[in-house]
């Protein structure tokens, strides 16, 4: 029996021929965002994936075809090290899957399940595997995206402000959440990313007490935010009015907003950073 043009559009259509065919998948950023309370605009549907070219064989059994994201869409993945395919649906921009492997992200088995619902992961699992990448990835684009979703969860969710929610994640990366969470270091930059993964690494040792007055004394970059409140006054005078015009009078409360000013900060710290270390080797 042929497959309708109806039948094959939809926002989770590739879900409903998943579960017939009992391929694992897992729903991943914003519908697992969504799914756990946060905010987020829903774009284009990613799924974790066992297998990337089973998964994307069934898709096009059923007319669906390779696809690209437009390129103002976020780096969703590290090209170094993820399998990704993205598939769309007729000529239209708005049904498009983007299929992952699931084998780099910790902790995420795909189930084969008939209930829809079992397909999306814990908050526990979630946080772990965003946060996980996070550390791993050198891929900047990459970082910062995954950032983003960290982000909208500590925005949204609840959950993630009790106390427990931190005996539910693995050991390793406990104190990644209690230091973010306490927002004294500057997550994204390169001295906090480096002090995180130290930590991480004497964690999985053994050889790590938590510490739930936080680590930014014994290393990372501090958040300036003095220096934060004057990038936020430069960055409203300049983006102000095109802000408002895409999200809204309330544009300023978004997380991406928050990151857009780190991002700023962390471009700026760069060349000094280079510039001192140029100097350091003259006087040398």
């Amino acid at each position: 029996m042929s497959t309708s043009a109806t039948d094959i559009k939809g926002p989770k259509a590739p879900c409903r021929f998943f579960r017939a065919r009992h391929i694992p998948y897992t729903y991943w950023y914003e519908y697992a965002l969504r799914y756990h309370g946060s905010k987020t605009v829903l774009s284009y549907l990613y799924l974790l994936v066992d297998s990337v070219q089973d998964a994307a064989s069934c898709l096009r059994s059923q007319g669906w075809t390779d696809a690209t994201l437009p390129w103002s869409a976020f780096q969703s993945y590290d090209p170094a090290v993820d399998e990704q395919i993205i598939l769309g649906c007729g000529e239209s921009e708005v049904f498009k899957v983007v299929l992952l492997s699931s084998h780099t992200w910790p902790g995420i088995t795909p189930p084969a399940d008939d209930n829809d619902e079992v397909h999306y992961p814990s908050l526990p699992q979630l946080y772990n595997a965003l946060a996980q990448r996070f550390l791993d990835t050198d891929d900047e684009e990459f970082r910062r995206y995954l950032n983003l979703q960290i982000e909208y969860l500590y925005e949204d969710s609840a959950a993630l402000a009790s106390p427990a929610f931190v005996t539910m994640l693995p050991p390793d990366i406990q104190q990644l959440h209690i230091d973010w969470q306490l927002r004294v270091l500057c997550m994204p930059i390169s001295e906090t990313i480096q002090h995180e993964r130290e930590i991480r690494s004497r964690a999985r040792r053994g050889e790590w007490s938590l510490m739930r007055e936080g680590t930014a004394e014994l290393g990372g970059g501090k958040i300036d935010y003095e220096y934060e409140a004057q990038m936020v006054a430069r960055i409203e005078a300049k983006d102000a009015p095109r802000m408002a015009a895409i999200y809204g009078p309330d544009w300023k409360s978004l997380p991406s907003w928050d990151n857009m000013v780190r991002e700023e900060w962390e471009v700026e710290e760069k060349p000094k950073e280079e510039g001192a270390g140029e100097r350091k080797v003259q006087d040398g």
